[in-house]
């Protein structure tokens, strides 16, 4: 572990053996960890995981997160939970995501990764971020604002093939050769249908992102890059 990185997660907690799981199960970023609340510190903290038992009662666990988020702001928080403790737990206290120790296998490191996903913070070159739109390479999947849709290959293909080729001019015929392969019999209007339902599908945010280009075809806008 590094006392500093410039992104790294903050860890919350004065219990050796859960810093010792925490760091094992979780490598995809230096973990700092901070002994106290004072300790903490957002700089280059993408997300902070504190663990509640560092705090004695329910109140105290509602006081110091309060203070945290007023300090760390936008830094996605999750919280470290023994069983006993779901019972008084308030999902109105200032926390994204909660966690069970002990960690069960992949657990900490899905949560994790959610969170940053969500934020935008995630590094992941399977990942391609427009706007509201994120498409998962390795997942193949779709997510708007966060929430998955429900895509056909076909018209994943599509959508992932113009993202990754963002500012470059695609004739009809040049996607039906890519997604439906060159022997494929039908004509290039089945590529309008397909753009017509990702544009149902994707609504106001794929008008912003995906251009028709008149009597050519279609395009990915550069402005619209994450």
């Amino acid at each position: 572990m590094s006392e500093e990185s410039e992104r790294s997660i903050g860890l919350l907690s004065g219990n050796g053996e859960l810093v010792d799981d925490f760091t094992a199960q979780y490598a995809d970023h230096d973990v700092r960890v901070f002994r106290s609340v004072d300790a903490v510190r957002g700089e280059g903290t993408i997300l902070l995981a504190i663990d509640a038992d560092l705090f004695e009662t329910n109140d105290l666990i509602q006081f110091h997160l309060s203070r945290l988020r007023k300090k760390l702001q936008d830094v996605p928080v999750l919280l470290i939970l023994r069983v006993g403790h779901l019972e008084g737990l308030d999902h109105e206290w200032f926390y994204d995501e909660f966690v069970l120790y002990p960690f069960r296998k992949s657990e900490l490191g899905s949560r994790v990764r959610r969170l940053l996903w969500d934020k935008n913070l995630l590094d992941d070159e399977n990942t391609i971020a427009i706007g509201n739109i994120k498409i998962n390479l390795s997942e193949y999947a779709i997510y708007l604002n966060g929430e998955k849709l429900d895509f056909t290959y076909k018209e994943f293909e599509l959508l992932r093939l113009l993202a990754q080729n963002r500012g470059v001019v695609f004739s009809r015929k040049d996607l039906l050769a890519r997604i439906w392969g060159v022997e494929y019999i039908g004509g290039t209007r089945t590529v309008d249908v397909h753009i017509r339902r990702l544009r149902g599908k994707l609504g106001d945010e794929f008008n912003s992102i995906i251009e028709t280009v008149r009597n050519v075809g279609y395009r990915c806008r550069v402005q619209g890059g994450g």
